[in-house]
């Protein structure tokens, strides 16, 4: 019992989010709890993270091409921030911090060191979320198109 101790506010923390999540929400599924949930939880460290990633990067100009549009942009930025101050793009997203998958959106060519994920739709491993994926030099990125919208149609009716 003794090792338990630690545990249990954390626990009685973890369990009033989720009552409060639940209250606040009643219509919510259970995966739009369970992201919320996650979000609430794990959305501040990874924010954190991303952001000690992004000043680690040397301040310097990157080429990308975001929809056929090519730009020079600071290196120490996101694919999500780049689209909405450099692009001036209207792009969906929600925690920033690579969870919930609203942003997600086509790596159709650039650098190797990429993390990618599985697409439902094409079953290529092509996604990746713009909020927690820094620029990087010759980066091609594809927001709008129809597989997106299937994408972002299938993220919102979870």
């Amino acid at each position: 019992a003794g090792s338990c101790q630690p545990v249990r506010p954390l626990l009685t923390w973890v369990l009033r989010g989720v009552l409060a999540l639940c209250a606040a929400s009643p219509a919510m599924s259970s995966t739009e709890t369970a992201n919320k949930l996650k979000i609430q939880l794990l959305g501040p460290i990874k924010r954190a993270q991303m952001q000690n990633r992004l000043k680690a990067i040397p301040p310097r100009q990157v080429k990308i091409q975001i929809n056929n549009e090519t730009k020079m942009v600071n290196a120490q930025q996101t694919i999500l921030t780049s689209a909405i101050k450099d692009f001036g793009l209207r792009m969906p997203f929600n925690c920033r911090a690579g969870i919930c998958g609203a942003c997600e959106c086509i790596y159709a060519a650039g650098p190797q060191n990429v993390e990618k994920y599985k697409c439902n739709i094409t079953g290529l491993n092509r996604k990746v979320r713009a909020c927690y994926e820094p620029v990087q030099e010759g980066m091609r990125i594809i927001t709008l198109d129809h597989e997106m919208d299937r994408m972002r149609q299938g993220t919102a009716d979870e």
